[in-house]
């Protein structure tokens, strides 16, 4: 079964929809990390600038590849913060409104 990320919703949220109407309403920050990733985000796109700006965050080019967190702690090797990894897993699903993915598992065989 194939899924749809909807971020029309308010406020920060957004919903998971699957085929048969039935829908899963995401607006917990901590699970931006998981509902982007099954949508495609990956936590490695997220990397420090190596440059004077303690604060840069860049999206590509990774030199990091984050092995010692899931996005939800800080990384032990680079020192980019939760709060970064979750920034940009909700930028990401918001300019990926309307993604369809298979079914990971919010939907048990509708």
């Amino acid at each position: 079964m194939k899924i749809t990320l909807d971020t029309d919703a308010r406020f920060g949220c957004c919903l998971i929809r699957s085929e048969t109407g039935r829908s899963v309403l995401v607006q917990v920050d901590l699970e931006f990390l998981g509902v982007a990733g099954a949508f495609g985000w990956d936590v490695r796109s997220v990397q420090r600038r190596d440059d004077d700006d303690d604060d840069a965050i860049v999206l590509h080019d990774c030199a990091c590849d984050h092995c010692s967190t899931d996005g939800s702690v800080d990384c032990a090797d680079c020192g980019v913060t939760a709060a970064e990894f979750i920034a940009s897993a909700q930028a990401w699903l918001d300019d990926h409104d309307g993604a369809t993915v298979d079914d990971p598992g919010y939907f048990d065989q509708d």
